[in-house]
């Protein structure tokens, strides 16, 4: 049977950087294995519009079957794959897999245009689904799939279990992957990996060496299911030989849910590996990392590794499930960075038991380590993670399908109020955004020569050669031939390759983002704005302000002055957030910070204040204004006592109505059940049950 395997389109340009999805890898591998012919697609190295070369492929090898999948805030570029599928041959056959169907499996047939859903690990389950297909026996006998019968109604079948010895499981084929393409473009900005590696021509893959997760965290859901098992090391390495001896490879991304539980497995592995000579990264759990253990580490070439911390409220831990305690996840952050190894990590506010109280408990310890350049960022609530189904049964998300379609969403789980939320979400942005820890740059300029295949359209592309010093360790990076793609803006965020700290630099290729209209314009029009004030029609002057920032994207006088007309209206809400915009978009000023600590702490959040104050310092070490204003705050009682407030409450509104609150507060099943799907159309669910 004539397969065609396509890798959805991730990237906004050929050439663009992005992950290799090593599960079509798997799958391209037993499908060979088993006897398939097996085509590839990879539309992240294609120019043109993927339905149309999806379309043309099917039809040029005549295709039976389409395969793809991927997570599901992909579901978009699956579904273009599948409509080009069915434009090249109405009749082909398509199959998706991975989190887009198994999040929610019930939905997946109306999400898309798919004829089967695979649900977990599809390496058993797509030879067995395709010879029934190529017998013409029923689908129905096959386990893990979801599919729609003749009659229009959703068959899941019987769940298949895992794959418990993973040694057996053919690699990648990174043939089919391209992976030759993905390799040879890549640059030391496209990543915070890539930029530790001191040649500045990475050639980093990825690989997994367990599957799942033993922890159950309730905003987290594990595709491949919930048995966590481990691969064989000595396949592991004879993959990675091959990896290294075929392709050139000379960095390793292990991305693997959790690396390793077991620590004599985990110094094994820093065994194995040392003689390799890689730079290397992992995720762990904070139980697993002593000090030995990261000597260790950093000692065998691993020089980043990614942590699941996302909150520092004891309560909130406990909520989440995270099974750690803030003690010791501060204790293994100070251990890491001792070791000089990179930490990667985020905060993430937003759980079922998250108050003002708890948010600002987390701040506070954020503000006191920022050396660590821990993430900041809202909780997302995602289709198949416990949060998720949770909110679906307390009434919260009311339409599955719907949800699905318009990832992400910001769904407040919160025992937060709507507008509360959302302040703190604007807040967290700022801060996240505005606030820097700066390293000086030496250089900052075009590269003699051009970065071949990261132009428009797979061209070649214009690199920049930069150097900086590192204020921690000072040792003087050279990052050359890096691309600087338009993910950044004001700053971007390097890694030291001498200590694996992390600090911030002006993006000097950066030009601001003003749209629509010309400049001359847009200041004819703040200017009338301006007057418009003067004479006292502020509300006139706040509307004619909005409508031009709304066609001159990221103008900062703008934002200034909106922020200015909101201030004279008495609305800190609007006040702080169009100083946050305006911080945001212009960091490196210390007016800008100036401005929103005036704002932030109008509102009471004085610990928000004094952050900003302290980064005016960093920027300018003279500013008299912030220095003074540091002062009055550290000598009034009644302020200085608000220093740990960094989110203040704006309404007295009530947080979301959860019954699950009242039923069981912390206590989650670990696997929940969904309430009956009501599916339009008159039609209904079908479970086939399990043998």
């Amino acid at each position: 049977m004539r397969v065609l395997i396509v890798v959805p389109r991730f990237v906004g340009d050929v050439g663009d950087f992005y992950q290799l999805p090593l599960g079509l890898g798997y799958i391209a591998s037993v499908l060979r294995e088993a006897g398939h012919d097996v085509r590839g697609l990879n539309l992240n190295h294609l120019v043109g519009d993927a339905v149309d070369l999806v379309a043309a492929k099917v039809s040029e090898i005549k295709a039976d079957v389409v395969a793809t999948g991927g997570l599901s805030p992909f579901l978009p570029a699956v579904e273009a794959v599948f409509e080009g599928a069915r434009r090249g041959n109405p009749d082909v056959l398509n199959v998706a897999g991975g989190g887009v169907v198994s999040s929610d499996p019930e939905i997946s047939p109306d999400l898309m245009d798919m004829d089967v859903g695979i649900i977990g690990e599809g390496e058993a389950t797509i030879v067995e689904l395709l010879d029934a297909y190529a017998e013409e026996k029923p689908f129905e006998d096959v386990k893990g799939i979801v599919f729609h019968n003749k009659n229009g109604v959703v068959v899941q079948t019987a769940s298949r279990p895992s794959i418990m010895d993973l040694g057996t499981i053919p690699w990648p084929d990174y043939e089919l992957l391209e992976i030759d393409r993905q390799l040879d473009t890549q640059r030391p900005m496209d990543e915070y990996f890539h930029m530790a590696h001191p040649g500045n021509r990475p050639r980093a893959v990825d690989m997994i060496t367990s599957r799942s997760c033993p922890y159950s965290c309730t905003f987290c859901f594990h595709p491949v299911g919930k048995v966590y098992r481990e691969r064989p090391l000595d396949d592991v390495f004879a993959e990675l030989q091959y990896l290294k001896d075929r392709y050139d490879v000379n960095m390793v991304a292990f991305i693997d849910e959790l690396f390793s539980l077991r620590k004599a497995r985990l110094l094994e592995f820093c065994e194995r590996i040392k003689p390799m000579n890689l730079p290397w990264m992992v995720q762990l759990h904070v139980n697993s990392a002593d000090e030995f253990v990261l000597k260790t580490l950093r000692e065998a070439g691993c020089i980043y590794i990614s942590y699941g911390i996302e909150t520092m409220s004891k309560e909130v831990l406990i909520s989440m499930m995270k099974k750690a305690k803030k003690e010791r996840i501060h204790e293994t952050l100070g251990l890491t960075h001792d070791a000089k190894i990179g930490i990667q990590g985020n905060l993430i506010f937003g759980d079922s038991a998250e108050t003002l109280d708890t948010a600002n408990e987390t701040m506070t310890w954020w503000a006191e380590n920022r050396q660590y350049q821990i993430y900041l960022n809202r909780l997302g609530v995602y289709p198949g993670s416990p949060d998720f189904i949770e909110a679906v049964r307390d009434g919260l998300v009311t339409d599955r399908l719907d949800y699905s379609k318009r990832l992400p969403i910001n769904l407040n789980i919160s025992k937060i109020n709507d507008v509360n939320l959302d302040m703190m979400s604007r807040i967290i942005w700022a801060h996240h955004k505005s606030l820097l820890n700066v390293a000086p740059v030496t250089r900052f300029e075009e590269s003699a020569e051009l970065a071949p295949g990261r132009g428009p359209g797979g061209s070649p592309g214009v690199a920049h050669d930069i150097d900086w010093t590192c204020p921690r360790c000072d040792h003087q990076n050279e990052y050359h031939g890096c691309v600087i793609g338009d993910g950044h803006f004001d700053y971007i965020r390097v890694s030291c390759r001498g200590c694996m700290s992390r600090f911030d630099i002006p993006n000097k290729k950066y030009q601001g983002q003003v749209n629509e209209l010309p400049i001359p314009e847009i200041e004819a029009g703040f200017k009338q704005v301006l007057e418009m004030e003067q004479s006292g029609e502020t509300d006139a002057a706040i509307e004619m302000a909005r409508s031009i920032n709304a066609k001159a994207r990221g103008y900062v006088e703008g934002y200034v002055m909106l922020g200015r007309l909101y201030q004279k209206l008495g609305d800190p809400r609007e006040w702080i957030n169009w100083c946050a915009r305006a911080v945001v978009n212009d960091p490196f000023n210390p007016v800008r910070h100036l401005a929103f600590a005036e704002a932030l702490e109008s509102a009471g959040s004085v610990g928000g204040a004094l952050l900003h104050l302290k980064q005016v310092l960093q920027l300018d070490p003279e500013n008299e204004t912030a220095r003074s204003w540091l002062a009055s705050i550290e000598e009034d009682p009644v302020r200085s006592a608000l220093s740990d407030q960094y989110f203040v409450s704006f309404s007295d509104a009530d947080p979301p109505h959860r019954p699950s609150r009242e039923k069981r507060a912390f206590e989650r099943k670990r696997e929940p059940a969904f309430p009956v799907y009501k599916r339009t159309e008159n039609r209904q669910s079908l479970n086939v049950p399990a043998e």
